[in-house]
């Protein structure tokens, strides 16, 4: 498979990535970079021998849902970024100016070869020698949902929908599927329609506070702080008699101080619904905002 360096999707880069194959990037000084694409995590962000790019990484992986890929050497070490998507997948920062395709990668299937497979994998075996035929096949892609976004399967899966393409996120078990093969409406339709996933469920993620200031979970338990910048800072577990102990929670010696603790969005979000808290309360010093990588 062929792919433009500058149209990128997040299903093409975890091919790559998973592909092995060899990509050149221009870093911040011109230079060219080859190595292999890799999807970055928090674990991956340590073994890089680049101090200051690997606190760069692990901050923007810890305040950020967004999803980073690096250029590595042959022993996964960070060389240099490489392109990065928001968390709604669409390409923010992209580098990359060349992609080398694999020699021994294998015959290539057509499209007709593939959507054969991909139908014949996901459907139950009771039904494998099932025939569709045309009419079938666009009533189902008539139920599918149009909107791109996140969706659940009555069976459980969950798929997200980009232009043309539908590709697994999770499993029917909840697990991260393997391989994340992408699949054409057409295709997708069918094979939804032999593996029984309809009806379709939109999935919104929870939408989390901008006004800056303190917030406390709905058990009275955490106490967050969110500053000017976008950063959410985990300030203390407080424990029973929350509204008993409302003071300022540097100066207090009763409640369990964590410093100012940066989290990430999606553990705030799991902390949700979130109260806004002004009593008793001072603010911390305004924060100096920097540009997250």
């Amino acid at each position: 498979m062929k792919y433009n360096p500058k149209k990128l999707t997040y299903g093409d880069a975890l091919r790559i990535a998973t592909a092995n194959m060899t990509v050149t990037v221009e870093d911040e000084n011109g230079q060219h970079v080859t190595g292999k694409l890799k999807h970055i995590g928090p674990n991956d962000a340590l073994a890089g021998d680049n101090l200051a790019l690997r606190d760069l990484i692990l901050l923007a992986l810890i305040t950020t849902s967004n999803e980073y890929f690096m250029v590595c050497d042959d022993d996964e070490r960070i060389l240099c970024p490489a392109i990065r998507f928001d968390h709604d997948l669409n390409v923010t920062w992209n580098t990359i100016i060349s992609i080398e395709e694999n020699p021994d990668d294998g015959v290539e299937l057509d499209l007709a070869d593939w959507k054969a497979t991909l139908v014949k994998v996901e459907t139950p075996t009771a039904d494998e020698d099932k025939t569709t035929t045309d009419t079938q096949a666009e009533e189902w892609e008539k139920q599918l949902p149009k909107a791109n976004g996140f969706y659940k399967a009555a069976t459980g899966s969950v798929w997200l929908h980009t232009g043309d393409t539908w590709t697994p996120i999770l499993d029917h078990h909840g697990n991260v599927p393997p391989h994340a093969l992408q699949q054409t409406t057409e295709a997708f339709a069918v094979s939804s329609g032999h593996s029984k996933r309809f009806p379709f469920e939109r999935l919104s993620e929870k939408k989390l506070p901008t006004r800056p200031g303190f917030y406390r979970n709905k058990d009275k338990t955490n106490l967050y702080h969110l500053n000017s910048c976008g950063v959410w800072k985990l300030i203390a577990y407080m424990g029973p008699d929350f509204d008993l102990q409302m003071k300022d929670p540097w100066d207090s010696p009763l409640i369990p101080v964590f410093g100012g603790e940066v989290v990430s969005e999606r553990r705030v979000r799991n902390d949700m619904p979130l109260h806004y808290c002004t009593l008793g309360l001072k603010q911390p010093k305004a924060a100096v905002c920097e540009a997250n990588f």
